[in-house]
């Protein structure tokens, strides 16, 4: 009889230490492929995380069912719905992603012009331990850009403790009021940061992407995946310093607080907050810096 007692005492201890937990695996609802590097988000809670490439998903944190789960990944429907008990399968709907329409053909000879050049301050920078942030910079459209209307190069400053972070870069419409909208490519840009503070340069102009006379916003995305974690070691002892030091590389150089774009934005808790309406936290400083490279 004890055995039997111990052994349904073991049963509901384990049933127990896993209540609430949330995982799962995301795939795409026409073909049933997992969905990689998805952005998963509670709403209104600061716990988020990113889908591996086998689309699968955790949460650590228990008590979550009931609340809201906010998923978005590029070429997917944004799927909100409510953390049930157990495992999660969740489909994302594919969705079409127009591109903008070129009237324009590039000039055969070529003209290139900056905005927002990049220095070799690095003072600022703003990285994530393990929340799966985007950050936006919006980049407004001006007459002078007509001579050079497309989309060459997107370049930032990235200060990575390990080797080969990787990291994923939005293109933006401006939503209706004003927060970074639908996206302007129907491709991911993925992006490299070697290890050291080092420029980073992705080359967008094999799409014929023209500068929206809107403006549009530039966004860096923090993918929550085992490749990016680094955990410091203390240099005399050689132990590691603990959780509470963990980061997901790279950092993103970020403009000083005096410097600060009058429009901001990151995507935060499952939705877009401006930084502007943010005080006395680590976000209001979240400003990333880009480097855009325009030509005809």
């Amino acid at each position: 009889m004890k055995p039997a007692i111990l052994l349904l005492f073991v049963f509901l201890w384990s049933a127990g230490a896993g209540f609430g937990q949330v995982k799962g695996i995301i795939t795409d609802k026409a073909s049933g492929k997992p969905v990689a590097y998805a952005n998963i988000w509670v709403e209104d809670e600061n716990l988020g995380t990113t889908s591996t490439e086998k689309g699968e998903f955790s949460l650590g944190q228990t008590n979550l069912q009931g609340k809201t789960l906010v998923i978005s990944c590029l070429g997917y429907e944004r799927t909100r719905l409510t953390i049930p008990a157990g495992n999660m399968k969740v489909a994302l709907v594919p969705s079409a992603v127009a591109l903008s329409t070129v009237t324009v053909k590039k000039s055969t000879k070529r003209s290139k012009f900056i905005i927002n050049k990049l220095d070799d301050r690095t003072e600022y920078s703003f990285g994530s331990n393990g929340t799966p942030w985007i950050v936006a910079q919006y980049i407004p459209y001006k007459s002078s850009y007509a001579a050079t209307p497309f989309l060459d190069e997107i370049s930032l400053v990235a200060l990575s403790n390990i080797k080969n972070a990787s990291f994923r870069v939005h293109l933006l419409q401006v939503g209706e009021n004003g927060e970074p909208g639908k996206h302007l490519l129907s491709v991911p840009l993925m992006g490299t940061a070697p290890k050291g503070i080092r420029t980073v340069s992705l080359n967008v102009s094999q799409y014929d992407l023209q500068m929206p006379t809107k403006g549009f916003f530039i966004a860096f995305e923090w993918l929550i995946i085992k490749q990016n974690r680094y955990e410091p070691v203390d240099p005399e002892t050689g132990e590691k310093q603990g959780s509470a030091r963990i980061s997901y590389e790279p950092s993103l150089r970020c403009y000083g607080p005096e410097n600060k774009s009058p429009n901001s934005w990151i995507y935060h808790q499952g939705k877009w907050v401006s930084t502007n309406q943010r005080e006395g936290d680590a976000i209001t400083s979240a400003t990333p810096h880009f480097q855009l490279t325009l030509s005809n």
